[in-house]
């Protein structure tokens, strides 16, 4: 049965009101597969063409290069090439007020020094694509189920299409988002972790392998965050403050007080 944690938070319009993201670390009987762990990294995956037996691998490695196809050198020559690195637009203006359907460019990025070897930074086309609401027996397959009682679940999907990578690589994480009530109050958010019948979520697509392996520039990552409204409330609007990047100094980021802010 799930186990669930509160994290207390603040919300972006008033610093006196608590807002509480609650995260569930494990979900069993939700239906389809019956997984509940999450899926493996693009990392963990093994190509069944990769595997040979050793009589293959015997004969495979007594042919000489010349002996070697030319669609065999350019396949391998392309899966080890870099991957595409896309080239960067400029990021939507703070403040910015947009439909659900519409989209905005947003950026992350990892470390805070473009000269450091290890850092990343991506940008990508965001867009809110939905705002469903749910039922309370969405929530009874918790095993705390009964904390919720009289909330009302929301679940706001997302679109981000990865348009530039500063260079090729993994492990940055789609743009986050948050999401307010009906008087511009952050609603809580519930984290799940593992499957959950009415929040699918995809990665995006990779290229490469071993030190080439990177996330593919074009692709898409479909994003879905559950929050909570109270009895007779309702989530009336999704924002970006830019939290996946870290700037130099805190008060850089101008989204973080003028977010760009969706609405039905």
């Amino acid at each position: 049965m799930p186990i669930t944690k509160i994290k207390p938070g603040l919300s972006r319009f008033s610093a006196l009101t608590g807002v509480a993201a609650i995260a569930v670390f494990a979900l069993v009987g939700c239906g389809g597969g019956g997984s509940t762990a999450p899926t493996s990294t693009s990392s963990e995956k093994t190509s069944a063409s990769e595997q040979t037996s050793s009589s293959e691998e015997s004969s495979s490695s007594e042919q000489s290069s010349s002996d070697r196809s030319p669609e065999s050198t350019a396949s391998e020559s392309a899966s080890n090439a870099p991957a595409d690195t896309g080239k960067a637009g400029a990021l939507t203006p703070p403040g910015t007020k947009l439909k659900v359907g519409q989209s905005a460019n947003t950026h992350a990025n990892t470390g805070k020094d473009p000269k450091d070897a290890k850092y990343k930074e991506a940008t990508y086309t965001t867009t809110v694509t939905k705002i469903v609401a749910g039922g309370p027996a969405d929530l009874s397959k918790f095993k705390d189920a009964a904390k919720y009682a009289g909330q009302t679940p929301y679940y706001v999907f997302a679109d981000h299409k990865l348009t530039s990578l500063n260079k090729p690589g993994v492990g940055l994480s789609a743009p986050s988002l948050d999401a307010q009530l009906k008087d511009g109050t952050d609603a809580q958010k519930l984290l799940v972790i593992g499957s959950f019948d009415q929040c699918k979520t995809k990665s995006f697509e990779t290229t490469g392998s071993g030190d080439t392996l990177s996330y593919q520039v074009g692709s898409v990552s479909t994003t879905c965050n559950i929050f909570l409204a109270p009895k007779g409330d309702a989530i009336s609007s999704v924002s970006y403050d830019d939290p996946r990047f870290s700037y130099a100094s805190y008060s850089d980021n101008q989204y973080r007080d003028n977010p760009i802010i969706w609405t039905k």
